[in-house]
Formats: C-alpha cells, structure tokens, sequence
C-alpha cells in the first residue's frame, strides 16, 4: 500500500496543533527546568515531529506522540523529585524552621494519619454492618456524628494538602488555585456518588465540607499572619497549615467521641462489631483514644510553636 503524502499546508497545522499541545505538556515540569530548557525541548520536538510527519504521514503521530509522552512523563517526575528533595533540604537548613516547628509539622502528620485510620475503621464496620441503619433510626445523633467524622477527615486532607503546597511551591496564587482544584475532587471523590440520584443530600454535604474547608483554612491564616511576625512567610504558611489541620482534626475527633460514645459501648450491638476476637479490647474505643491523645499533643506542638520567641528571648 503507497504511503499517503500529506499537503504542506497539511503538515503545517499539524505541526501546529503539536507544538501548541506539547507547549502545554512542558508545564509538567518546574518552572526553573522550563526556563532553562523549555525553548530547547519545543525546538527538538518541532523538528522531530516535522521529520515525521513528512517521512511517515498522519499514521507515525500515534507511536510518536506515545514515545514523547512516556519520555515526558517520566523525565517530568524524576524533576519533579528532585525540586521536592531540594526543598525539603531547604527547609531543614532554614533559620527560620527550628525544631520546634518541625515537631509541630511532625505531630499534625501524625494526628492526621491516626484520625484518617480511626475514621476509615468506623466506615469498614458500619457500612457493612446491617446493624447500622437500625442503629441510625434509633439515635440521630449517629447519623450526623459519622457524617461529621467522614466529612472533617475529607476537610483535613485539603489541609495537609496546603501544609504540602506552601512547603514545596514559591507562588502563593498557585498554591490557592491547587487547593480549589483539591477541594474539588476531593469533595466528588468523597460523595460525589450521591449527585445522581440524591442531589440535595449532596448539596448539605457539599456545603458542610466546604464551610469546615474554609474555616479551617481561615484558621490557618490567622496563625500564618501571626507567626509571620517572628518567621519567613514561607515557614509560617506551613505552621499554617498545620493549625488549619488541626482545628479541623478538634471537629472529627469530638465527633467521634461523640459517636462512640452514642453507641452505649456496654451493650449495642453494633459496637461490638469492633471487638478485637478473644481479648475484652474494641478497636474503636482504641482508635477514638489514640486519635483523642494525638490531637492533643498536636495542640500542644502548635501552641509552643507560636510562644516560640518569647522563649527563645528567656534562654
């Protein structure tokens, strides 16, 4: 079968479409790479994607574009890795980042992590639990404690999402814009499900994520600006960030307390679904005091963060 040859004119918006297309890829990279090597790699590919289209027609696009999208991205994250390793060394030999707040940023991770696998515990036992809806009938208030807990959980991953962003991205606006996008899927990650055929459910829902995102987030901003006046911006935002977390860690961890407690731990039967087998010792009773326990030395680690110049100046 002869090769169909392709117009110039032809070839031209090919080209065209490619190299804007391949513009847009090269954002995968960090900023610093692109300065430095973005014009190079457009030229490179703009050559290679001409010679191709001329020697091979409209058929070589498919295995090229496949061999310069694995090369992308691949190369994009080693960069990627590399930025990140940067600055987490940056960071530890900042000044401004002593130990103290590394403790505060180390126990927030910590509290979070617990009250993520406190929460995901609950959901594994009563999701499948047909003890549950009978449960929820005869008490409201754990019907609404275990949307609370799901939903602050949800609203504390936007959080360590920010400590994350403001740790490792120079640019305030970007790092705005990642959160709303964050906040976005993870808001129709999370319930997102429940759009189609129950709408205002997810509308209540929606609008309580949302307003425990922004105010644990406004939160942060108010400690951000506080700390600022001892710190760099940069370390602030990130201690931050770590308060924003850890007020919305103080709602799921009430709420679950809450729920727990609701359950009559004596004697309901769906508590029970949590027995650890041939001991007297209930996995959500444990995972409601460690998570109870690291809130607190979470607190602790953001108040002394925020005292620190008074005791520096005392040494």
């Amino acid at each position: 079968m002869a090769r169909l040859k392709l117009a110039p004119g032809a070839i031209k918006r090919a080209l065209a479409l490619s190299e804007w297309l391949y513009g847009l890829f090269l954002h995968a990279y960090p900023a610093t790479f692109r300065r430095t090597y973005g014009s190079r790699m457009a030229h490179v590919f703009r050559d290679s994607c001409r010679d191709a289209l001329q020697q091979h027609g409209w058929a070589s696009l498919i295995p090229f574009w496949l061999k310069t999208l694995s090369d992308l991205v691949h190369n994009a994250c080693l960069e990627r890795w590399h930025l990140l390793k940067e600055g987490t060394r940056s960071m530890a030999s900042t000044p401004n980042f002593p130990l103290r707040l590394w403790v505060s940023l180390t126990a927030t991770v910590i509290a979070f992590a617990v009250s993520l696998l406190a929460s995901i515990n609950l959901y594994l036992i009563e999701d499948s639990s047909h003890l549950t809806q009978t449960a929820y009938a005869a008490s409201p208030l754990l019907r609404f404690s275990y949307d609370g807990i799901y939903l602050s959980a949800l609203a504390a991953g936007v959080g360590i999402c920010a400590i994350l962003g403001y740790a490792f991205v120079r640019r305030e606006g970007l790092v705005v814009v990642g959160l709303i996008m964050v906040t976005l899927l993870i808001a129709f990650g999370g319930f997102g499900g429940l759009l189609v055929h129950h709408s205002a459910t997810f509308l209540v829902l929606f609008a309580i994520f949302l307003a425990l995102t922004l105010i644990s987030l406004l939160c942060g901003r108010a400690v951000a600006i506080r700390a600022g006046r001892f710190l760099g911006q940069r370390s602030a935002a990130v201690l931050g960030a770590c308060a924003s977390v850890g007020s919305v860690l103080l709602v799921n961890v009430v709420a679950l307390v809450l729920h727990t407690l609701s359950l009559n731990p004596v004697s309901h039967a769906l508590y029970m679904q949590g027995q650890i087998g041939g001991t007297h010792l209930n996995f959500s009773l444990i995972a409601m005091s460690v998570a109870l326990f690291t809130l607190i030395a979470c607190t602790v680690s953001l108040g002394r963060a925020l005292r620190f110049p008074s005791s520096q100046s005392s040494d």
